[in-house]
């Protein structure tokens, strides 16, 4: 016979009495006085404030430096006019949940444009109704937070808050499941008044779920990665540094052009280079090219050729020029030009052809040399080689609804690292994007040259690495393009444009 022995809840942590809310500016405010005026500089922008008076200003400067009990603030005119001034630039105000002795317990840190100065939070919370976390809520450590220090965010909160105490970070872990508050403080082992504070301090900064009609409720048709991509790589929904700020000057910047692997061996397939004047002759007017692009999703009885797979990566992905950098600027690197534009012209993006059926190449997996215009063969070590080369082109089968048998898949690679070494938080919306260009340049390209292309929706990141030979950390698979025959010769050209655009301004009268 098991006989299970209820754990006993553990004592409440600290010293007794209620906890405090405490108020600062957020140190990177400036507050620059003008007589009874006071200039305010932020990362959202500056504000002059006029007619403050002389104790308002000093108030307000002491903000800037240390702590102040909200609850103090309305005990005289001067303080509530400074809670007023706090309530007009709430972004600017951090709040502090701190013990009856000042030790901090969270720190609500406003990081949008959008936040509301949660005042009140202390005693706020709703004590015996059940609250539970935001689906969108998560935990994680900063690189440097200080000791038992870690943050809690969601894209959904104009707040990024520190939790000081390991009993802090155990009472937001117990409202994964719908509690009271008090239960759940009860179960991080913190009195019941810190529980209804914490639980109404999270809930003023946005982490506990809301129920549908009420303000803030969360998006059901929205991913956790979707939404907290989106917020993290756009402006507006945080407070980290974007863009381009060099954030890894320390490591040293990767090649513009990759070397060769230890799976390549030879000096490679040297592909034919296009004659420009052939090519201006042959290929149709743009406007017949643009809409002409279609995905073609079968392919006719002749493979596609060798040669016209050099035309294609020539035309839409080589590597046109390489400008050296000032190798004595810390934030100089070389700039790779190619056929599609890039941001920072960083040139991270590579191509590997997994072949089937071509005519002129042996089935298997090959690098495209972009800068010099090569193939280079990537040979398989063992039989798992070859087969996460058939699960990869398994994948690109699936992912066309297990309707097209390739000939030849295109899998773009992302040297993540060229980009990284310069833009903050935009590093993998930038990446994604050179692939939506290079997607439509070998669209446009291959239309042109009357062959079929597709582009797919989706990838398989580990057969990929396994397949190419890559450390998918390091270069990573972002996108997938099959290439192939047209079936029945070129598609005929467009005699016009196609459109809804009568039809629709009929519907809407």
């Amino acid at each position: 016979m098991t006989v299970i022995h209820a754990r006993p809840a553990p004592a409440p942590a600290g010293p007794a009495g209620p906890p405090r809310h405490l108020l600062r500016l957020r140190p990177d405010v400036l507050v620059a006085p003008d007589g009874d005026d006071v200039e305010l500089t932020h990362p959202w922008g500056r504000q002059r404030v006029h007619s403050l008076g002389p104790a308002t200003v000093a108030r307000l400067l002491r903000l800037a430096g240390q702590d102040t009990d909200a609850g103090t603030l309305t005990a005289d005119p001067d303080g509530v006019r400074l809670l007023r001034l706090l309530e007009r630039f709430p972004y600017l105000v951090t709040s502090v949940l701190a013990g009856p002795d000042g030790v901090p317990l969270a720190t609500a840190v406003p990081i949008a444009r959008s936040a509301t100065l949660p005042a009140g939070a202390p005693g706020g919370g709703p004590a015996h109704r059940p609250v539970v976390l935001s689906r969108f809520a998560y935990l994680r450590r900063l690189p440097d937070p200080g000791a038992d220090a870690c943050v809690i965010e969601s894209p959904l909160a104009a707040y990024r808050v520190t939790l000081h105490q390991p009993a802090v970070s155990a009472f937001v872990a117990a409202l994964t499941s719908p509690r009271a508050p008090a239960r759940a403080a009860a179960a991080a082992g913190l009195p019941a008044q810190v529980g209804e504070a914490l639980a109404g301090l999270l809930s003023a900064t946005g982490f506990l779920e809301r129920a549908a009609g009420e303000d803030g409720a969360e998006p059901k048709l929205w991913d956790f990665h979707d939404l907290l991509f989106h917020s993290r790589s756009r402006a507006g929904r945080h407070d980290y540094p974007s863009g381009g700020v060099f954030a890894h000057q320390d490591h040293p910047q990767l090649p513009a052009v990759p070397g060769a692997s230890p799976r390549e061996e030879g000096p490679g397939i040297d592909l034919p280079v296009p004659d420009w004047s052939r090519v201006v002759a042959g290929d149709p007017g743009f406007t017949e090219v643009l809409e002409g692009r279609r995905s073609v999703r079968g392919y006719g009885d002749r493979p596609v050729t060798v040669g016209q797979l050099g035309e294609l990566l020539y035309r839409a992905a080589r590597v046109r020029q390489v400008i050296t950098g000032d190798p004595q600027s810390p934030t100089s690197y070389d700039i790779v030009d190619r056929p599609y534009p890039a941001g920072g012209s960083t040139g991270e993006l590579e191509l590997y052809l997994s072949v089937v059926d071509c005519e002129g190449l042996e089935p298997g997996v090959y690098r495209y040399d972009a800068a010099a215009h090569r193939l280079k063969p990537r040979r398989w070590s063992c039989a798992a080689d070859e087969a996460a080369f058939r699960e990869l082109l398994t994948a690109a089968w699936r992912a066309t609804n297990r309707t097209v048998e390739p000939q030849v898949l295109l899998t773009v690679t992302s040297r993540f690292g060229r980009l990284s070494w310069k833009y903050s938080q935009i590093a993998y919306a930038l990446t994604l994007k050179h692939v939506g260009v290079l997607y439509q340049t070998l669209y446009l390209v291959a239309t042109a040259m009357g062959l079929g292309p597709c582009g797919l929706g989706s990838g398989d990141t580990d057969a990929a690495a396994r397949a190419l030979g890559l450390e998918w950390t390091e270069e990573t698979s972002v996108g997938e393009f099959l290439i192939g025959s047209l079936p029945q010769g070129p598609a005929p050209a467009p005699r016009g444009f196609r459109d809804v655009v009568a039809r629709s301004r009929e519907d809407m009268g």
